[in-house]
């Protein structure tokens, strides 16, 4: 049994939670947050919000219902916890998702494999993974703390010098696991995307992804 609970918190304490914890160590601006409680010990956080990109939302349905997929953004929780409660609270944060915004019909999300993610949680929660992404093999950057930077920052192009002046370093990004969750049954009829087998490397653990 998870002796654990599960409500939404606000944004802030939701961001700053996974600002504090995440690998990334960064967080959308204006996340709908979900924390997993430790009595009143607010032990994970599970955040969703709108992807950046148009074609990350209109890849499920088609550009007509962009507005029925989010992403699931972020997600951390502490370890030390039960066995399987990373899975049993996405579970659960899902469905007060659907609760509280009714017209999403899904959620993405990624599992990023530069980082050595393959989404084994999102596995174990049955989500429907779609292959690997197109953008591998893309150059990023790296800061002097280990974080992912996007080559492109407040909509310009990051040039090496430019990089190299702030302290990144080039590193070559791979692919990332794509998932999806289907909020309602109805809606698998609309899908737009082929299923493919989960991907699977030797001595998953746990990732946090």
């Amino acid at each position: 049994m998870i002796p654990y609970t599960v409500r939404r918190i606000g944004a802030k304490p939701g961001r700053e939670f996974i600002r504090a914890h995440h690998y990334s160590r960064s967080c959308h601006n204006g996340p709908t947050c979900y924390g997993l409680f430790d009595g009143d010990t607010l032990i994970g956080v599970c955040a969703f919000a709108t992807p950046c990109s148009e074609n990350v939302r209109a890849y499920p349905f088609g550009v007509d219902h962009v507005q029925r997929v989010t992403e699931l953004h972020r997600l951390f929780v502490h370890d030390g916890t039960v066995k399987n409660t990373e899975s049993w609270f996405i579970a659960r944060a899902l469905r007060q998702l659907k609760q509280d915004i009714p017209r999403l019909w899904a959620v993405v999300s990624f599992a990023d494999s530069t980082e050595g993610h393959v989404g084994y949680v999102y596995q174990a929660c049955n989500a429907i993974y779609y292959g690997p992404g197109t953008d591998s093999r893309r150059r990023f950057y790296r800061d002097a703390d280990g974080r992912l930077r996007h080559p492109r920052q407040c909509g310009r192009n990051i040039s090496p010098p430019e990089a190299a002046a702030r302290g990144w370093t080039p590193c070559v990004r791979g692919a990332k696991h794509r998932y999806l969750f289907l909020l309602e049954k109805r809606a698998k009829r609309r899908l737009q995307l082929t299923a493919h087998p989960y991907p699977k490397t030797p001595s998953p653990g746990r990732s946090n992804d």
